[in-house]
């Protein structure tokens, strides 16, 4: 393992502002928040400045991806999907899901872009559209989670294949070209836990992280309809393992392999993502910071390791505190 260390630190926000996520569009991050702002900021000296802030485009943000050029795609819990020019900050694209229901994760790989709802009258629906003519759904999946749908991805090399990530525990992927749901639902995962983070981590593997920090490892099939019984690598609750209160997500990083960081934010982190060398992180305390690693490398700590016997478990929150929660990207 190897342990990485700050190396820039961006000025709080608002206080009780939280950034949910921050993603790497061409030379800037772009970050959202619980005050429904779209932020731009220098990756080098996290400085925010006074014309940082694009705009307000959502009554609660709730997802953040990146999409065409220097464009990302928003969505939020009014049900609706907005694109943003990082240069010109001008709201360029926008959509309707048509329900009440809040959008609670998002994916897009060219033309095409994906949602999923909270449950709502029963139903939590997968909807795909395509972006050049956004009047109707191209597919809406309704019956294939019994619950929120918290997570969303394209196939790297087969945008056709549509992976979806649900509270009911379970990950489906869909052949977005049959219009028929049970025809299109390829295979199923069901990881017995309520789905925090799944992706494709290469081709054939896709990866599963629950919210109480399970993480598994799946196959998938060559050909539709095939075993979908017990993950190919089950590493269990990675909290003890790798002595920390929590997982934020997996970054797939080829140069970097799995890093520590020395030192936190001063609250829960909310989001992690790798460019190149460097890992920006985003907190409940308003900040993003940069950690870089330190050279110094640890080989005490492995995935697989025996648990301790005392395990630290994530705080639950209530009330008032767990409705903001649950529309957070972790």
């Amino acid at each position: 393992m190897h342990f990485a260390q700050i190396v820039a630190t961006s000025a709080p926000l608002m206080h009780g502002t939280f950034i949910y996520k921050v993603l790497p569009i061409d030379r800037e991050l772009v970050s959202i928040s619980s005050d429904d702002s779209l932020r731009v900021i220098d990756p080098h000296s996290l400085q925010w400045s006074s014309t940082d802030t694009l705009g307000q485009f959502h009554r609660g943000v709730t997802c953040l991806e990146a999409w065409r050029d220097r464009s990302v795609l928003t969505a939020g819990r009014d049900g609706t999907i907005k694109g943003t020019d990082s240069r010109s900050k001008r709201n360029t694209f926008g959509l309707s899901q048509g329900t009440e229901s809040s959008l609670l994760s998002l994916a897009c790989h060219g033309n095409l872009i994906a949602a999923g709802t909270e449950l709502r009258n029963s139903q939590a629906i997968v909807i795909v559209w395509d972006s050049r003519a956004t009047s109707q759904p191209l597919l809406q999946y309704v019956e294939s989670h019994s619950d929120d749908v918290t997570e969303l991805a394209f196939h790297p090399s087969q945008p056709s294949c549509l992976l979806s990530g649900s509270t009911d525990g379970l990950i489906n992927l869909y052949d977005t070209t049959i219009t028929d749901e049970d025809d299109a639902l390829i295979q199923v995962f069901n990881h017995g836990s309520s789905i925090a983070h799944a992706d494709f981590l290469s081709d054939h593997e896709v990866f599963a992280l629950s919210h109480d920090e399970i993480f598994s490892i799946y196959d998938l099939n060559d050909s539709p309809g095939g075993d979908t019984g017990n993950p190919a690598q089950h590493f269990g609750d990675l909290r003890p393992q790798l002595h920390c209160d929590y997982v934020i997500d997996l970054m797939n990083s080829r140069t970097m392999g799995p890093v520590f960081g020395a030192g936190s934010h001063r609250s829960d982190v909310s989001h992690a993502l790798h460019d190149e060398k460097t890992i920006f992180t985003a907190g409940e305390d308003g900040q993003i910071k940069a950690w870089r690693p330190s050279g110094e490398e640890s080989s005490d700590t492995k995935i697989g390791d025996a648990p301790p016997e005392d395990k630290k478990r994530k705080k639950h929150k209530s009330g008032d505190d767990h409705e903001r929660a649950r529309f957070k990207p972790y």
